[in-house]
């Protein structure tokens, strides 16, 4: 049994970019790309169902299940045809990763796309006030001068991109595809709508799309307020961790 692609439409696009986000650190891509599908009235053309995905089925509301699987859309905006790609999950073995990436990219070829973004979180461990940095990794050095001009950090540290994000853009460039990796600053174990946010005002800007951004805007408020309870409860434990040793060392004396 092999991943497959079940299509429900065949739309007549003209070199679609397309855009990847699932699910991933803080879920960062999978929100990102959900809004921009939302907002722009994508429609679904396709599905993808693998026994690579996690053995277990969704269940919607009503009671009704249905296998776990990942969605093409496809949208037009300034002109220019988009496909986008997201999800219920993602591989759970290296195998099923790149045999589910290759049917995507099989499903992108078929379409004429020439260029890939992908989309994801990029785990710091730190809960922080601060805009979240939008980190970029680039198939070929041109890209980089072609998009330096956005608020892109670059990453210069050499450490692996796991899953979709990364592996879209490898086996693409054998397919001569280009393609940018959009990662955002994000703690990892925290749905975080704020960057996700961050992460699609840049895709947007490079794309020259407009999208109502209120839904996600009100959401990363709400990861704010989250993240700052957090980290005040962070900080009373370790307040009480500190209390608790210097008491311990004074009845040792």
């Amino acid at each position: 049994m092999e991943s497959t692609v079940k299509f429900i439409s065949k739309p007549r696009l003209k070199e679609p970019a397309l855009i990847e986000g699932l699910p991933g650190m803080g879920y960062v891509g999978k929100l990102a790309a959900e809004h921009l599908a939302e907002e722009l009235h994508a429609k679904k053309f396709a599905e993808l169902y693998s026994p690579h995905f996690p053995h277990h089925v969704a269940i919607e509301p009503g009671g009704v299940l249905r296998l776990v699987k990942n969605d093409f859309y496809h949208a037009s905006s300034n002109g220019k045809d988009i496909i986008i790609v997201v999800g219920d999950a993602q591989a759970v073995t290296p195998e099923g990763h790149h045999e589910v990436v290759e049917k995507i990219l099989d499903v992108a070829e078929q379409f004429g796309v020439k260029q890939l973004f992908t989309l994801g979180g990029y785990a710091t461990g730190r809960y922080s006030k601060t805009k979240p940095k939008v980190v970029g990794v680039f198939s070929s050095p041109e890209l980089i001068e072609e998009y330096k001009k956005y608020d892109i950090t670059i990453e210069r540290g050499g450490g692996p991109i796991i899953g979709a994000s990364g592996l879209l853009l490898g086996r693409g460039k054998l397919r001569g595809m280009s393609g940018l990796c959009l990662l955002g600053e994000t703690h990892g174990m925290v749905v975080d709508h704020r960057s996700a946010k961050v992460v699609l005002e840049v895709l947007n800007n490079i794309l020259g799309i407009k999208v109502d951004m209120t839904h996600l805007e009100h959401r990363a408020k709400e990861t704010e307020r989250m993240l700052e309870r957090i980290r005040k409860e962070m900080e009373l434990r370790a307040r009480r961790e500190r209390r608790r040793e210097e008491e311990e060392a004074w009845y040792i004396g």
